[in-house]
């Protein structure tokens, strides 16, 4: 979406949410803390969560206006920055859990390569052909074996 976001001084307010008309291009409207409301093109209005998370920005679609009310809205993004900041702990859990499981599954360039070369010879390949990928895979162990 191309259009500028408009920064209130002030946080919004019911009115000024209802009052947004559409313009030749969609844009955004903050609140605060992530908080803004995209109007598109068509004149439809909905309300989305800026956060990031490990250094990514994410986006959330909370819902339509005026279906859910500016209170509303920022309820969910409430709910939505205590489950970020939840998650946070877990993901930093689960990540190093990951690397763990793959340090202890040893699936190095090495194994991969050896692993190729035993099934190129149950697959027939000719013996000039072996010996050069053995050689090939003897210079790049050396650089990205481990």
């Amino acid at each position: 979406m191309t259009g500028k976001v408009t920064s209130p001084t002030m946080p919004l307010s019911d009115i000024q949410v209802r009052n947004l008309k559409p313009r030749d291009k969609a844009y955004k409207v903050s609140d605060f803390e992530g908080l803004f409301a995209l109007i598109k093109v068509n004149g439809s209005k909905l309300w989305q969560f800026k956060y990031s998370i490990f250094g990514k920005e994410r986006l959330l679609s909370i819902d339509v206006c005026p279906e859910v009310s500016l209170a509303q809205a920022r309820k969910a993004k409430e709910d939505a920055r205590a489950k970020v900041a939840a998650d946070v702990v877990s993901s930093e859990a689960k990540q190093t859990e990951r690397r763990v499981k793959h340090k202890d599954s040893a699936q190095t360039f090495e194994l991969i390569g050896r692993l190729f070369l035993e099934k190129q010879h149950l697959e027939g390949t000719s013996k000039a052909t072996l010996d050069k990928t053995e050689h090939h895979l003897k210079l790049a162990n050396r650089d990205f074996g481990r």
